[in-house]
């Protein structure tokens, strides 16, 4: 039946009019229909996330090659791409390798392919509540390391949600509800804070600047307040700036700060907190880059966001607590403050590795 099925769902794909287009829909994107208990792929794959079938190893198949490899393309296709729902696995059922329109019109000197469009079909074993996707069919080209997949529900093309799926985050989870997102982002906001060395070593030269309750209340709090704008209105699509810009003003930050607190002299904590501002504004932006990184839930983008950023403060919090934990530890095993001397070497610490960041971050710009 379920092959019945997708006969009738590739043909009607086929017959779409696609003017001046090659293939089905464009490179490393991807859509999934869940129709009951039946999954409708199809998949835009890149040809270098295929081995053994570019003899050549120019990240292209012309028509020859194309037609002799669709069999090991669909075996690829079939134990790589995989859907789940909370009842189990459903194992792709069936891949064919849609041939370009411009090979069927020349097939023997057609222009070369350096992506391939794959349909296929899968059946869990009743209509799921929920579904994750997973794969590593990523390639090696610098646009052909993530996948933008949308998926609809029951053919309600209102009920949908898009997810971006990347080699550091191969698995996504679709119709999950809202509070499951918000717990997962949850998480992964503490993660991100956490084995952020940047962000860190940032809150790090912030901490040590200055002492007491007030002090750190005040400049974690406009940290706080700074990135959660920037982060928002990046998410929305307000603010748009390249991680290539975002990435090297981060280290720069680091630097800044570092230097303030080495060889600026006494600030007043007002200034203090106006720098840490203008420093979250950037560090904002940063974190909006990891989270669509992480694929940001389109249909609950609310629960995503809430999340993200509750996660981050959770992890900026016990960062916090952890570094004036070490120092207090410190002072009672020395029996004398560590408060001049320690500042002066966290600070001289991350103004050297800020250095380092913005030059390796700044490298690659060709600055």
């Amino acid at each position: 039946m379920l092959l019945v099925a997708a006969r009738v769902f590739a043909l009607a794909l086929l017959m779409l009019p696609v003017p001046g287009a090659a293939h089905l829909l464009p490179k490393q994107n991807a859509t999934l229909h869940i129709v009951a208990d039946k999954a409708y792929l199809v998949v835009s794959v890149p040809i270098s996330a295929l081995p053994g079938v570019d003899e050549d190893h120019d990240g292209k198949l012309g028509p020859e090659q194309l037609t002799r490899h669709q069999a090991a393309i669909s075996r690829q296709f079939i134990a790589r791409f995989h859907l789940r729902s909370p009842d189990g696995d459903a194992p792709i059922a069936f891949a064919w390798v849609a041939e370009p329109e411009d090979f069927a019109a020349a097939p023997q000197d057609g222009p070369a392919t350096s992506y391939v469009v794959i349909l296929a079909g899968a059946q869990f074993r009743r209509a799921p509540a929920s579904v994750t996707v997973a794969t590593d069919l990523f390639g090696t080209g610098s646009d052909d390391r993530q996948i933008t997949i949308k998926v609809h529900r029951d053919s309600d093309v209102a009920h949908s949600e898009v997810g971006v799926l990347t080699a550091q985050s191969p698995e996504q989870s679709f119709f999950r509800g809202g509070w499951s997102i918000f717990a997962d982002f949850v998480r992964l906001g503490v993660e991100h804070i956490l084995l952020g060395y940047d962000h860190l070593l940032f809150l790090l030269t912030v901490i040590v600047a200055g002492a007491g309750w007030r002090y750190w209340l005040s400049v974690t709090s406009a940290f706080t307040v700074a990135h959660s704008i920037t982060l928002t209105l990046a998410v929305l699509g307000v603010v748009r700036v390249s991680p290539a810009l975002v990435e090297p003003a981060i280290a720069l930050s680091i630097t800044v700060v570092a230097a303030l607190n080495l060889f600026g002299g006494r600030s007043g904590l007002g200034s203090r907190v106006a720098i840490v501002f203008a420093c979250g504004l950037l560090h904002g932006l940063g974190f909006a880059s990891a989270l669509g990184s992480m694929g940001l839930v389109a249909g609950n983008r609310l629960a995503t966001l809430a999340g993200f950023n509750i996660g981050v403060e959770i992890g900026q919090g016990l960062f916090l607590l952890a570094a004036l934990g070490i120092g207090a530890g410190m002072a009672m095993l020395t029996r004398r403050s560590v408060g001049q001397v320690g500042a002066r070497l966290a600070s001289a610490t991350a103004l050297a590795l800020g250095l380092v960041m913005f030059v390796g971050r700044v490298l690659p710009l060709g600055l």
